[in-house]
């Protein structure tokens, strides 16, 4: 190998190094998650009422997670509720998040049979502030942090169809998403059928 070559193979071998060393922007651009959002604990509390609780998890221990936003699109069997109208609320007290983010609204939409739970916005820091820790820094323990109790109520008695529960994630009819604050910045984090699951 001449000297001219050598100097090319080193050359493209260092622009290679280079390459796999840019980080990329979340960890959960490359497959593996820093989070993992659950339904779990579902229950019948009588023939019309239906409970199970969200909960988020911190998968990795070695560094904190705080979250920014949750809202969550969660689909349900229409056979489960047939002949009857499905309202959704949250049971009161259930939620282990700070305060100004812990889930005030959510609706049940019969037409798409989807509940939508919406994130609520923290106020923006000012701009000449440093960041600062605001949101809720979600448990690496066991099942995570509650992020609320969702109740549903039938109009008449449940059938006895699975409730087939199932995150959505396409922008329609309503997207489940989750972002979390790296160095102080909302940052929106890959929300899929890996991470985001119903606990059986």
């Amino acid at each position: 190998m001449n000297m001219k070559n050598v100097v090319r193979f080193i050359s493209l071998f260092t622009l290679l190094i280079m390459i796999m060393s840019v980080p990329t922007p979340l960890d959960a651009q490359t497959g593996s998650f820093d989070f993992r959002l659950t339904i779990e604990g579902i229950k019948m509390v009588d023939d019309r009422i239906m409970e199970f609780d969200l909960m988020i998890l911190d998968t990795d221990a070695g560094k904190p997670f705080e979250l920014a936003l949750v809202q969550a699109g969660i689909l349900v069997n229409p056979a489960l509720y047939e002949g009857g109208k499905l309202t959704a609320s949250i049971v009161a007290g259930s939620s282990q998040l700070v305060e100004q983010q812990q889930p005030q609204s959510i609706i049940f939409v019969n037409e798409s049979n989807i509940i939508k739970l919406p994130s609520r916005t923290l106020k923006p820091l000012s701009k000449n502030a440093k960041p600062e820790r605001r949101g809720t820094i979600i448990s690496t323990k066991t099942n995570g942090t509650r992020i609320c109790t969702i109740r549903l109520t039938n109009t008449v008695s449940f059938t006895k169809a699975p409730a087939n529960l199932a995150f959505n994630f396409a922008k329609l009819p309503y997207t489940t998403s989750v972002s979390q604050y790296i160095d102080g910045i909302n940052t929106p984090l890959v929300c899929n059928e890996k991470n985001c699951v119903v606990k059986k």
